[in-house]
């Protein structure tokens, strides 16, 4: 998407600056920083959520337990596991 952003002088003189001190470009930077946001959104949406928050709690056990599946065939012994339980 193509667009224009008009910033306010002072603004725009900062970003600049930004830009020069992290040998980026202004378009880069404003990327950046758009991405960061966007990061930023997304974590607050999933601290809000308690199931996400749940899922990940399981996740991060399971890495520190060594209960993990590794790969296709791994999936399929889980899957026939549950399927004769």
């Amino acid at each position: 998407m193509a667009m224009t952003l008009r910033l306010p002088a002072e603004l725009e003189a900062e970003l600049k600056l930004a830009a020069d001190e992290d040998r980026r470009s202004v378009q880069q930077t404003v990327l950046l920083a758009v991405e960061m946001f966007l990061a930023a959104r997304e974590t607050a949406e999933l601290k809000a959520d308690p199931e996400a928050l749940r899922a990940l709690a399981e996740a991060r056990e399971a890495v520190r337990t060594d209960d993990l599946v590794y790969g296709v065939d791994g999936a399929r012994a889980l899957v026939r596991g549950r399927r004769a339980s």
